[in-house]
């Protein structure tokens, strides 16, 4: 650039005069680049010299203030030491006014004691007679206004005390309905045990009976059912239907055995399947080959019970139903020959929404059924329980605002008593004594005082703990009163 600028000029770019400009300029650049340099340095040098300026003011203004900071401190401890002989002086003082406000207290007392036994042995007898009169009157007066606020509250109390009746006798209920469910659940247990022991030493001389045909077979299942519902005391607690019929979205009739109904609205329905010839010739059979093979055959023949009953779909054309139907074998060693011959038999056929109950099944499943229909009446009561305890709050409420509002009643008539009394004395009182100054006949008796009512309604207390502290101090009072 530098070059290019110098041939511009005019300058060869190789003589002497090319090397003496070049010099020339380098020189100017950097006499220039150093003056620029100067330039700041200095105006930095002034900056520190003014901030240098600027501190030493400020010191010296600090000087000054700590010398006049010195002197007020001298001052002030001259001051203090002053007030420290002031205040020795003021004790001193203070301590011989003292003595003589103490004696002249011991003076003052000793001649109001003796003017006051003086006043008050003569007014004595009369003080004592007025206040007689006027603690008579009023006695009788607060007798007559607590008959007056025992009858209200008897009558505020009387609704919370049939509340109360009424809630102690659904406790009373429950709990003897609850102490009746127990022996009643541990002796239907036993009479169980014993129908159970009955019904197996039973089923042998049936067996005969049972032979004969598939209705005498189903009126034998159904008599069995009815004997497992009234066992298990559904009677009480469930309302069910033998022989309850309905039709399914395609009307075809189906019929189950019994419908159960479960708390909730929920349903089930049970249905009897009585299937023995195999069961009776497997038991008079005379070999084991002979015997499992009838067994095997009985436990066909239920299988195919409950392919039947799957087939009837009673779950779900039965409306609110469980999801399974139960399929009632009346003899548990039907049931238990089926399981020994085909072990799968309980769990395929509950694959298939298909409970095989036994009587002793049947009996815990409505025993179960029986004891939630007795919580759902528990329920049903607690839920009677807390309404009629809602019910109890809210008379409580009522009466506690009544009570309330008869308390404000009573301290506004004992206000405005009290101000009537001061304004009799204060401004009637006054100026009907002066006529006693006239000798005016007939007015030279007093006109008797009214004592102010100094009593106030008792507030109620939020806490019962309080309550029951009110009381017995109101039963020690009153025991006090009875005393007097």
């Amino acid at each position: 650039m530098i070059m290019d600028a110098l041939s511009q000029a005019g300058f060869p770019l190789d003589g002497p005069a090319f090397w003496l400009a070049l010099f020339l300029f380098i020189a100017a650049v950097f006499f220039i680049i150093q003056s620029r340099r100067a330039a700041k340095r200095s105006a930095r040098l002034r900056e520190e010299l003014h901030e240098t300026q600027i501190a030493l003011a400020s010191a010296k203004e600090q000087t000054i203030h700590y010398d006049a900071l010195r002197d007020e401190l001298a001052h002030e401890k001259r001051l203090r030491e002053q007030l420290q002989s002031d205040v020795a002086a003021s004790k001193a003082t203070i301590a011989e006014r003292e003595r003589a406000l103490s004696e002249l207290k011991t003076r003052m007392e000793t001649e109001f004691k003796a003017t006051t036994a003086q006043l008050l042995e003569g007014a004595n007898e009369a003080f004592l007679k007025r206040a007689q009169e006027t603690f008579q009157r009023y006695r009788e007066s607060a007798q007559s206004d607590n008959e007056k606020r025992q009858k209200a509250l008897d009558d505020l109390l009387k609704p919370v005390s049939e509340t109360l009746v009424r809630y102690q006798k659904g406790l009373d209920e429950l709990k003897k309905e609850q102490t009746e469910s127990r022996g009643a659940l541990a002796s239907q247990i036993g009479e169980l045990a014993k129908q159970t022991h009955d019904v197996r030493a039973e089923a042998s001389k049936l067996a005969t009976a049972l032979r004969a045909g598939p209705k005498t077979r189903g009126r034998w299942g159904e008599e069995q059912l009815r004997n497992v519902v009234e066992i298990a005391g559904m009677s009480a607690y469930v309302d069910f239907v033998e022989q309850a019929s309905h039709d399914d979205a395609e009307q075809r009739r189906k019929q189950p055995d019994m419908v159960v109904s479960l708390p909730g609205g929920r349903k089930v329905a049970v249905d009897s399947k009585v299937s023995l010839g195999a069961y009776l010739d497997a038991i008079e059979a005379d070999t084991e080959e002979a015997r499992a093979g009838h067994l095997a055959r009985h436990a066909d023949d239920l299988w195919k019970h409950v392919q039947s009953l799957a087939k009837k779909e009673y779950a779900a054309s039965l409306r609110d139903s469980l999801d399974y139907v139960v399929m009632f074998v009346p003899g548990e060693n039907y049931f238990s020959a089926a399981l020994e011959a085909r072990p799968q038999l309980y769990q395929d056929a509950f694959d298939r929404k298909i409970l095989i109950a036994s009587p002793t099944i049947l009996i815990a499943m409505l025993k179960s059924a029986a004891l939630n229909w007795r919580q759902e009446k528990m329920t049903e009561h607690a839920q009677a329980v807390a309404a009629m305890a809602k019910d109890l709050y809210d008379s409580l409420q009522v009466m506690s605002k009544n009570l309330g509002g008869l308390g404000k009643a009573l301290s506004g008539a004992l206000n405005k008593y009290n101000a009537t009394v001061g304004g009799f004395e204060s401004r009637v009182l006054s100026r009907a004594r002066k006529f006693a100054d006239y000798e005016i006949p007939g007015v030279e008796t007093d006109i008797e005082l009214l004592a102010p009512v100094e009593e106030r309604p008792r507030q109620l207390r939020d806490e019962a703990e309080d309550c029951e502290d009110d009381v017995g101090e109101d039963k020690g009072e009153d025991g006090r009163e009875d005393a007097a």
